[in-house]
């Protein structure tokens, strides 16, 4: 008769539960591990939150730049068509400059965004289910 070999070594205390015991400790275990799992869902979708946040915030300030740019553009061209006056190339150059500004918050905001939402908690529910699937193997 084959002799049956189990993977994983098992201490004497657990060698001694009954059925019932195990089963019960199992069920502890996994209700842990879902709960620690959530706590860390939550913390990790928090964090993503407040990046986020700061994210929006950069950008409602690029685009508020972006039309004070605009607004001076639209002066500058009428100094250009009315006047005829050098005025409206100093303005030119602010609506220029100010563009440039909100060009580069834009570029800020946009890398600051989460572009791998709740990685870690991927990982450990990835690395969560293997550990199962090994032990129930």
């Amino acid at each position: 008769m084959a002799s049956l070999t189990s993977h994983a070594p098992v201490d004497p205390e657990t060698q001694s539960l009954s059925t019932r015991q195990l089963l019960t400790r199992l069920l502890e275990t996994v209700s842990l591990l879902v709960t620690k799992e959530v706590e860390l869902a939550r913390a990790e979708l928090k964090t993503d939150l407040k990046a986020e946040l700061d994210m929006v915030k950069l950008l409602v300030a690029a685009g508020m730049v972006a039309v004070f740019g605009v607004n001076l553009l639209l002066v500058s061209a009428v100094f250009a068509l009315t006047a005829w006056m050098p005025g409206w190339l100093a303005a030119l150059g602010v609506a220029a400059l100010l563009l440039a500004i909100g060009a580069l918050l834009a570029l800020f905001g946009w890398k600051r965004r989460v572009s791998a939402p709740m990685a870690v908690t991927r990982k450990t529910v990835k690395e969560d289910v293997q550990w199962a699937k090994e032990r129930l193997a």
